[in-house]
């Protein structure tokens, strides 16, 4: 249902749950086509695929990618061949601290889960090893689970016919995460435990991915990995590309895992697509020219931001002008979009205004740019404005830059050829340290 006062904008605009096939109402109301042909290329590639490929999925935060990853999985002819076991990374691990010991843990936990919701009986051979790892879970992370017979079935899988195994070990999925989420120290106990015994992990997720495949009757286990493009730069080099060896092992584990763009940018890269998988960039949509001027793709997507919005609340709600100062400032990102338009609501109302207009939106931007720009200093600022007059990097793609990226700061744009843009809610600051850099300059003179 659309927005129809400023109290249903800042609710309705202030949540981050992206859209899904799966909320249909939902996402025939407010999903917009934006054809980009590399969500029909990751399709294809993996209705051709062997069973065990492997395919990574990026772009810039807030553009869209969980949801179009979502219509990726509900995909009809996709559905045919596989079924899904999607992971959300922000559900179950710390992004900024993750590694490829409790990434796998992660793994076999969805798994687990997966068969239990489709009852199927996981082999009895597994018992052992997951005892062992439900015994120091309990020991060393001091994560407690009931063993009381009566409640054997509600703890964990086990046929009705009697076959199988109980799995309290199940049990610990939510008291896992937590520790993983938040406390260093336990993360640290586990790698110290399992880093060393990485083959015996990676043995039990590739037994079983073997033991699921065997019972789903014509189809195939597809791994869907959402929220590892939040992965800070170091920690993603270190899981895709350290330890990318550690996920090719998986060979019969089909896989479509999000990155984030700055291991895409990263001088790893190579190194990852080469052990791992292909990368698919999803691309933001290009607002402008690289010479900020208009041509068919940018009004098209322009047109597209604006019935991104105006599907989600009543156009009476927003001046004209508000709403392209809105898309101009998003600088193609949704999730800045959104953003923008739920605080200029806010001011709005505060104002006791009954819709957004130019002043309010004014305001937005101005708090959005103050946000942005509190933490750069002088080195950042002129990496921007190397950016801003070549249009691409010229030094070294160093860990600054890339954060830059990640941040926000510069946006990658694709027209016959790759090229970047500072964040057009940094204009205005760019202009004054242009001046600030030219005066010093000019002084060592």
């Amino acid at each position: 249902m659309k927005a129809l006062t400023l109290g249903d904008v800042i609710r309705d605009f202030n949540q981050q749950e992206p859209l899904s096939p799966e909320m249909k109402e939902q996402w025939e109301s407010f999903y917009i086509e934006t054809h980009r042909i590399e969500i029909d290329n990751i399709k294809n590639e993996f209705l051709d695929a062997s069973p065990g490929y492997k395919a990574l999925f990026g772009g810039h935060k807030g553009n869209g990618k969980s949801t179009e990853l979502n219509k990726i999985i509900f995909d009809a002819d996709l559905r045919k061949r596989f079924e899904i076991i999607k992971i959300d990374i922000l559900e179950s691990l710390d992004p900024n601290d993750i590694e490829i010991v409790e990434f796998f843990i992660t793994i076999c936990f969805y798994i687990l889960t997966f068969a239990k919701e489709k009852k199927i009986e996981i082999e009895s051979y597994f018992k052992d090893q997951f005892e062992k790892l439900e015994g120091f879970f309990r020991e060393k992370l001091k994560i407690e689970t009931t063993h009381t017979k009566g409640k054997t079935k509600e703890m964990g899988i086990q046929s009705e016919a009697g076959g199988g195994f109980t799995l309290p070990f199940l049990k610990l999925r939510a008291d896992f995460f937590a520790k993983m989420r938040g406390d260093v120290d336990s993360r640290q106990i586990v790698r110290n435990e399992y880093r060393p015994r990485m083959n015996e992990l990676t043995g039990l997720v590739k037994n079983l991915v073997m033991d699921i495949k065997s019972k789903l009757k014509g189809k195939e286990p597809l791994i869907v990995v959402d929220g590892l493009d939040r992965a800070a730069v170091n920690a993603a080099e270190k899981l895709f590309a350290e330890d990318g060896q550690n996920l090719a092992l998986l060979d019969n584990a089909t896989m479509l895992l999000t990155v984030p763009i700055s291991l895409i940018h990263s001088v790893k890269a190579s190194v990852v697509e080469a052990t791992v998988g292909r990368m698919h960039v999803l691309k933001n949509l290009r607002l402008r020219t690289v010479d900020k001027t208009q041509d068919e793709d940018t009004e098209r997507n322009c047109k597209l931001m604006k019935e991104a919005v105006l599907r989600r609340m009543d156009e009476k709600l927003i001046s004209p002008k508000a709403l392209e100062m809105a898309v101009y400032y998003s600088g193609g990102v949704f999730r800045t979009l959104i953003d923008l338009i739920a605080f200029a609501a806010v001011l709005s109302k505060s104002s006791n205004g009954t819709s957004i207009g130019e002043k309010d939106m004014e305001g937005a931007v101005n708090e959005h740019r103050i946000k942005k720009t509190r933490p750069l200093g002088r080195s950042q600022w002129e990496i921007l404005i190397e950016i801003d007059t070549n249009k691409k990097f010229i030094g070294d793609m160093n860990e600054k830059r890339l954060e830059l990226l990640a941040g926000l700061y510069v946006l990658e744009y694709i027209n016959g050829g790759e090229w970047y843009s500072v964040n057009p809610l940094l204009e205005k600051n760019l202009d004054d340290w242009k001046k600030i850099i030219n005066a010093s300059s000019m002084k060592k003179e």
